[in-house]
């Protein structure tokens, strides 16, 4: 039994670093007030260090100038970056790093540890936020998780497997959270 508890709380540790690695390598999106810096291998002057997202969206970035990057991913970012330097440096190797963002809030509600709002300050998964809120009680119907997301006035439902992920499978439903996601553990 302890051997089994320790295989899921290593297996628990990998899935939450792999999700929080894999927002961080490209796909977390951008918004307001995120501090991004940009980085051009081997050119220095085309650095950009800690420039905070700007209410317009936007950041400066050398040479390009502004550049609307609100909404878009990292990936999308690097990508465009990129392309916008080839003017000026013959294939330019372009990292963009989230280096804060700003808090924003989630809620936990039903059968967790602990219920209630969480203030989160860095790309977090459905799967550390329900660890944070001390995990699902034992009557928790733990396959019906809801992740509910509201966008332009509509909500979006997100089902979540907590069993699943544990066990390595489908780790794609466990989506990094937006501000003011609601998370329903019946």
């Amino acid at each position: 039994m302890k051997s089994i508890f320790f295989s899921c709380i290593v297996l628990l540790g990998f899935v939450c670093e792999l999700s929080a690695q894999e927002v961080m390598d490209g796909d977390y999106i951008i918004r307001e007030e995120d501090v991004l810096s940009v980085s051009v291998r081997d050119e220095p002057e085309y650095t950009v260090k800690d420039r905070p997202v700007r209410m317009d969206g936007k950041i400066p970035v050398p040479m390009i100038g502004e550049i609307y990057v609100n909404g878009k991913t990292v990936k999308q970012l690097e990508a465009e970056i990129t392309e916008k330097l080839k003017v000026f440096v013959r294939e330019p190797i372009v990292q963009v790093f989230v280096e804060k963002t700003p808090s924003y809030r989630v809620t936990i509600s039903g059968n967790v540890g602990r219920p209630g709002d969480y203030a989160l300050t860095s790309p977090t998964t459905v799967l550390q936020v329900l660890n944070s809120a001390g995990g699902p009680t034992a009557s928790a119907k733990v396959k019906k998780i809801i992740i509910v997301r509201t966008v332009n006035g509509r909500d979006m439902h997100f089902p979540f497997n907590y069993k699943e992920v544990l066990q390595g499978k489908n780790l794609r439903q466990n989506i990094q959270l937006q501000n003011r996601d609601l998370i329903l553990v019946p």
